[in-house]
């Protein structure tokens, strides 16, 4: 199964719509949060399953903060990753992850993209649509198969 991985889009609805293009294959969408609404409306102009939570720009908008979900055999743990305070280290967020005992933690907050496996975890912040840092606009794709789960990073390619 192909999953989508975004983050941080902000409202920029030009941006999400070539993410979505440069995915034709995906199954399913995760939007790890900020802005939840952007998440919304793939799902209605797509028809695409989309699991979103919520961010800390996402004021007065009523959207779960944190998601499980159950893809065939593996556990993925979505947030935005403000909760466990990202930005400053991933310590509490890899201790949240190993209390749900998740094989994958989704999270964003930090616009900057990385894969990384921690305590028998996959770890997986796609960047930032929006406004990126340290690196391109980019957007992620997890894949599960009967062998494990990958996930790799992708950076946006916008049309001329």
């Amino acid at each position: 199964m192909l999953i989508g991985v975004i983050s941080d889009t902000h409202g920029d609805l030009r941006r999400l719509e070539a993410c979505m293009k440069s995915m034709p294959d995906v199954e399913l969408l995760l939007h790890a949060g900020d802005f939840y609404e952007d998440a919304q409306k793939v799902c209605a102009s797509s028809g695409l399953k989309v699991v979103a939570v919520t961010g800390n720009c996402d004021y007065m908008v009523k959207g779960p903060s944190e998601e499980m979900l159950a893809v065939g055999p593996k556990r993925i743990y979505l947030t935005h990753g403000h909760l466990y305070h990202v930005k400053r280290d991933l310590s509490l967020l890899v201790q949240r992850s190993k209390a749900l005992g998740v094989d994958v933690t989704v999270f964003g907050h930090t616009h900057v993209p990385t894969v990384f496996r921690r305590e028998g975890i996959l770890f997986v912040n796609p960047g930032s649509l929006h406004s990126p840092r340290e690196a391109e606009a980019s957007y992620a794709v997890l894949e599960i198969t009967r062998s494990g789960i990958a996930a790799r990073i992708c950076p946006l390619r916008l049309p001329a």
